[in-house]
């Protein structure tokens, strides 16, 4: 199965996410720069079957941010409000790509249980 990434365009995201549900039940929140636009991801995460919450609060699942604030990055910039909220209410942290990959695993497994029916 192809591998999601920042130059993957919108329709092929949505196009794999096609059998739903691969975010049912998750929260996401969105901090940092992103390679696509916050509104496709916003777009992504509830086509997916998920939600978005503006801040991260109690109940949020994931906090989506950019390279920046990853614990293998090089860049020393000072932590959102969002970033020390999520840190705060223990929210796990991702990256757009952990995200996406998590789109996929969760569309690999949809498709192996529907092949093994």
């Amino acid at each position: 199965m192809a591998r999601i990434n920042e130059l993957t365009d919108l329709a092929t995201v949505l196009e794999v996410m096609e059998c739903g549900g691969a975010l049912k039940g998750k929260v996401f929140s969105i901090t940092g720069h992103l390679a696509r636009l916050r509104k496709d991801i916003i777009q992504i995460i509830e086509q997916a079957g998920g939600s978005f919450e503006e801040r991260p609060k109690w109940g949020v699942n994931f906090l989506i941010t950019n390279k920046d604030w990853n614990k293998n990055s090089t860049v020393t910039a000072k932590a959102s409000s969002k970033l020390l909220d999520a840190q705060r209410n223990g929210i796990k942290i991702i990256s757009e790509q952990e995200f996406y990959d998590m789109i996929m695993k969760a569309d690999s497994a949809s498709q192996a249980e529907g092949g093994a029916k």
